[in-house]
């Protein structure tokens, strides 16, 4: 063995030689070490995060209240479930009161009126608004029909109704020379037509095959226009072969006035032709007044005398000028809608015609109003048949009867018309009309004739109806407070039953 080395002393042990990288390779390690340390620390901090820990079955007991509490908590869940369902497929509508900003300018206004004693060919509608607008006789999108005293239908009245008669008056002679001739200034014999009475009428009919009557009044000025007319009609009848069996009449309605209200004369003039012998076989003439037309009408129906009656009837029915009153007074239904402004206005049922003279007393206004509703009609079949509208804004005044008790009385029917919107859960916005109506009625002034108004007056205010609906959000957080709110009450409940139960157990054992 060699000596020791400079500067060591014998007995004394030396350190191992350091490597260069000693202390640093040292350090290195440790953190390698840590490394797994702290991914393992935060798995098990996120472990025990775990809301849903399960136990051991043997760590479990089934108990007698846990199995009833559960078996009431899912009958109560249940039955929680299903109206809370149901809340979810409900629409609710939720009103509110805004002011009307609508720009709409125009407003339909939809009606089906029926006249019990008034023939179409008096019924006129008229229209009048606040801004001085008036429409008068309005005959488009209105239809009328014909009616029985039972309200069953006759005939379609034509739209645009007859018209004016026309008067074609005869030439005139000279009075000297007409009294040389022992006739009138007409050139008509004196007598040719035979002045009837309540007394005289029925004989008369039914001792001839054919009388044409006119119902008059001195007072009448169409009335007076008919007279030498209907007198030269009557002298040119004997030479006619036709003649023997039509005879010309008239009576006076101021003389017999209860006579010619029991015949349910309306107007003057009225001509009436009676037929077949019977007071009950009527025609009512509507056409021209003149010479010709009348002999063209009266040869029309002396056919029947040689047909069947059978034919008799289709003979009737294509006679376009007359219409027949064996059925009695005749009415009127009023059917269809005006198109009129937004603003208050009237619309005017006249019963009384410029066509003939009429007599205020005689006017009846008693009428049904079948529908009346603002806003659109689901189709004009309905509205002519049943007055059907939309059911939102419909007609409140649903065949609502209204009977003169007075002579010379109108009606009144007042509406407060408010705009109405209703916007679905779809978004989509529907508008329309409602109302309230009250109706008042009273006697007119003297020469003033009987009619039916409706007055419409519209609110500045509309009704906005909004349909809503459950979110289904708003479902699910209401499902889940079901569940696990039913958990937490019945653990609860259970877990005190359970624990005050074994608690008196120990006590008694």
């Amino acid at each position: 063995a060699g000596p020791p080395p400079v500067g060591s002393s014998p007995g004394v042990a030396r350190d191992p030689p350091k490597s260069p990288g000693g202390p640093r390779g040292t350090g290195a390690g440790l953190g390698a070490m840590a490394q797994p340390m702290s991914q393992s620390a935060a798995l098990s901090a996120f472990k025990r995060l775990n809301y849903f820990k399960k136990l051991p079955e043997d760590l479990t007991i089934s108990t007698t209240s846990g199995t009833v509490m559960t078996g009431v908590a899912t009958v109560l869940m249940l039955l929680l479930f299903v109206l809370e369902f149901r809340s979810f497929l409900h629409v609710k509508v939720e009103t509110s009161i805004e002011v009307d900003d609508t720009v709409d300018t125009l407003m339909r206004v939809n009606f089906n009126v029926t006249v019990d004693d008034a023939p179409c060919e008096y019924v006129s509608v008229d229209v009048t608004d606040a801004t001085g607008a008036y429409e008068h006789n309005v005959t488009r999108r209105i239809t009328k029909t014909r009616l029985t005293a039972w309200r069953r239908h006759i005939a379609l009245h034509p739209e645009d109704g007859p018209g004016m008669p026309e008067y074609v008056a005869p030439a005139e002679l000279p009075p000297a020379v007409a009294e040389a001739r022992g006739v009138d200034v007409h050139g008509n014999p004196h007598g040719e037509v035979v002045a009837l009475s309540e007394e005289s009428l029925n004989s008369y009919v039914e001792t001839h095959d054919m009388v044409f009557v006119n119902f008059f009044a001195p007072w009448c000025h169409w009335c007076r226009e008919l007279e030498p007319i209907w007198a030269q009609t009557a002298a040119k009848l004997p030479d006619l072969h036709y003649g023997e069996h039509v005879k010309m009449a008239s009576v006076d309605c101021v003389e017999h006035v209860d006579f010619c209200r029991r015949l349910h004369i309306r107007a003057f003039p009225t001509l009436t032709l009676y037929t077949d012998h019977n007071t009950e076989h009527t025609l009512l003439y509507r056409a021209t007044r003149s010479v010709e037309a009348f002999l063209e009408f009266l040869e029309t129906n002396a056919q029947r005398h040689r047909v069947s009656h059978e034919e008799r009837e289709k003979v009737l029915a294509g006679v376009a000028t007359a219409a027949s009153l064996s059925h009695g007074p005749e009415g009127c239904m009023v059917v269809g809608h005006l198109v009129v402004r937004k603003v208050p206005g009237t619309f005017h049922i006249k019963l009384h015609s410029p066509q003939y003279s009429h007599a205020p007393e005689l006017v009846n206004a008693s009428h049904v109003v079948h529908a009346l509703s603002f806003g659109g009609a689901q189709t004009d079949e309905q509205l002519y048949t049943t007055g059907a509208f939309l059911a939102v804004g419909g007609s409140r005044a649903a065949n609502a009867a209204f009977a003169t008790t007075d002579e010379v009385q109108s009606y009144v029917h007042y509406h407060k018309v408010v705009s109405r919107v209703r916007e679905y859960v779809s978004g989509a916005r529907v508008g329309s009309y409602t109302y309230t109506m009250h109706t008042s009625h009273f006697r007119e002034a003297p020469e003033v004739f009987p009619s039916i108004k409706f007055i419409y007056d519209l609110s500045p205010l509309k009704v906005l109806e909004k349909e809503t609906s459950m979110p289904t959000y708003h479902f699910v957080t209401s499902l889940c407070a079901i569940i696990g709110g039913f958990f937490t009450l019945f653990g609860l409940f259970e877990s005190s039953i359970h624990y005050s139960l074994e608690t008196l157990s120990k006590k008694l054992s």
